[in-house]
């Protein structure tokens, strides 16, 4: 058996000293959704994919621990379609402040938060901020958007807008590759936004899934592959080891007047 990455897998005291060691020198955590993604993907790839991410860099970085993973987010705008389960955005900043509250006090107050859905990203934000003002000693890197890097370190991999969607090319690829079993890539439709709703360069269009797809995904998930879905994995896991191997190198103090 190797050694143990997830929180909840330690007994009290082995996690107090591998803390007080240096063992454990972060926490990863990780925030998803349950909502739809269309007929051809499950309810959870937002949290099955970054898990499976944190699993992978915790693996490698070899002095983190992995938080369970909330599984569900705020999914306002996915609600039309079955079946989102969705928190409030009050709820949300509340739950996610008070989980990170809980590592800093404990004294893993070096902390990376991993999001895994779009709608989460400005409540995570809020959260951390009010956190990182409580707590000034700790060090909070957010990683809202995992398919950003993704979007940006392979561009020629992808197809029509960057791979990227609801369920489109970038996130059905990686699904298949972590949960191959419950994608079936038969039932995909290409929906892309930009065919049914005017997207401007410089305005944030607040929509609702309803309005941009027949299907509850949007993109084109019928050009995903298993094979695309291991590189975007190896692309967002690279990046995260070096991040933290940074952070590590500078004693997760990010002031460089320091």
């Amino acid at each position: 058996m190797g050694k143990r990455i997830m929180l909840n897998e330690f007994r009290a005291d082995e996690i107090a000293r591998a803390i007080d060691t240096g063992e454990v020198e972060c926490a990863i955590v990780t925030f998803g959704s349950c909502e739809s993604h269309g007929p051809h993907l499950p309810l959870g790839p937002d949290l099955f994919v970054p898990e499976e991410i944190a699993r992978r860099v915790a693996r490698r970085a070899g002095n983190a621990v992995v938080v369970p993973g909330l599984p569900f987010g705020t999914s306002l705008h996915y609600d039309a379609y079955p079946l989102s389960v969705t928190l409030r955005y009050e709820t949300m900043v509340e739950v996610a402040a008070d989980i990170l509250d809980s590592l800093v006090r404990h004294g893993l107050d070096r902390i990376i938060i991993l999001n895994g859905h779009d709608g989460n990203i400005p409540a995570l934000e809020i959260a951390a901020r009010r956190v990182k003002d409580r707590h000034r000693q700790a060090t909070l890197v957010y990683i809202p958007s995992w398919w950003d890097i993704t979007a940006a370190k392979m561009p020629d991999d992808m197809g029509d807008w960057s791979g990227l969607g609801h369920g489109g090319e970038g996130e059905t690829s990686i699904t298949m590759a972590v949960t191959p079993e419950l994608v079936r890539p038969d039932l995909a439709v290409r929906q892309m936004p930009d065919d049914v709703i005017a997207l401007g360069d410089f305005a944030t269009v607040i929509w609702d899934i309803e309005e941009l797809t027949a299907t509850g995904a949007t993109g084109d998930p019928t050009t995903a592959s298993a094979e695309k879905g291991e590189r975007m994995l190896a692309v967002v896991e690279d990046y995260l080891v070096e991040l933290i191997g940074e952070l590590g190198r500078l004693g997760w103090k990010y002031d460089r007047r320091r």
